[in-house]
């Protein structure tokens, strides 16, 4: 139980006020004046009226209702659920190398094969548009030349079936990363989102284009834009790919590099690049109430009306 105003609960005191407020008012001057009420007492006997004895009754009612009131105000709730829904307005450029490299053999963590390097990619790329939610998403490969294989789109069920249909082959072999980086900024050149991401996962070393990665990531950064590094390759820290490069990509714009090794490594890298996007972004949070308010509020108008039934009928006290 909460209140959605707790400071109004300040004013319950003002409830107790009431009967000293009616005690130190001037009672109403009598219509009629009696000098000596033995008088009455010996007509009425000494019996007391069942009337003498509710007076008080009226005063409580009101007491109560202007409590209700008071509490009816302050709303009290009681949250039934809480939704955290991620705030919209992340666009997501995948760069993907898919130079004939990739079409080597993994391993797993326990040491036997895995899937070839593409394989791994495309499915931990299906998995990461899984979570993406209400964000955009588009796809550029890249060997010897790039290739846009998707721009911006919300339709991610389809991008994910352009993910799984990507092979290598489709252009000249090589390994261009500044052509295949600079062709994901050009997707994202135009985006209003209020975060732009470059995923760029790539398992070899600029050999191709007449782009250098980066000259790609200063106009990255010229443009506001992160890129994601992702070194994939037969172990961590290999000389096959050029980490410094990569890591110094990262840097400037404002990233973060990851070095894997295995399907599960990688797994981890676009976990974690997810999670710091949408921590950058934030969340909104709804929490759906149950309010309790209306029927304070109909139990204080129902006292009322009571009170007002009773001083006007049975405890009527003059005439």
């Amino acid at each position: 139980m909460s209140f959605a105003t707790p400071w109004l609960l300040l004013l319950l005191p003002l409830a107790a006020l009431l009967p000293l407020w009616r005690w130190r008012r001037p009672a109403p001057r009598p219509v009629l004046a009696v000098a000596d009420l033995a008088l009455l007492v010996e007509a009425r006997g000494a019996r007391t009226s069942w009337r003498v004895r509710l007076r008080w009754l009226p005063v409580a009612l009101r007491i109560a209702a202007v409590a209700l009131l008071i509490l009816a105000l302050a709303r009290p709730q009681r949250g039934l659920a809480v939704t955290s829904i991620p705030e919209e307005g992340i666009d997501i450029a995948l760069a993907l190398d898919v130079s004939g490299s990739m079409s080597e053999r993994t391993l797993l963590a326990s040491g036997s094969p895995g899937p070839t390097r593409l394989e791994a990619a495309k499915e931990v790329i299906e998995d990461f548009l899984d979570r993406l939610g209400g964000d955009r998403a588009g796809l550029v490969i890249f060997q010897g030349r790039s290739l846009v294989m998707s721009p911006l789109t919300l339709d991610l069920a389809a991008l994910k079936r352009t993910v799984a249909g990507t092979e290598s082959g489709l252009v000249q072999d090589g390994t261009a990363i500044g052509l295949g980086l600079s062709e994901a900024l050009n997707l994202l050149r135009e985006s209003e989102a209020r975060s732009r991401v470059v995923v760029l996962l790539t398992d070899g070393q600029n050999n191709a284009g007449d782009v250098q990665p980066l000259q790609a990531a200063q106009l990255a950064k010229a443009l506001g834009i992160r890129v994601y590094t992702v070194g994939f390759t037969s172990e961590r820290g290999s000389a096959q790919v050029d980490e410094a490069v990569l890591r110094r990509i990262a840097t400037d714009t404002g990233a973060t590099y990851h070095d894997a090794s295995t399907p599960d490594e990688l797994a981890e890298a676009y976990e974690e690049i997810g999670a710091l996007e949408r921590s950058r972004v934030g969340e909104r949070r709804f929490t759906r109430y149950e309010e309790f308010a209306p029927w304070l509020a109909a139990g204080a108008l129902g006292l009322l009306v009571a009170e007002a039934m009773l001083r006007g009928t049975v405890l009527r006290r003059f005439p």
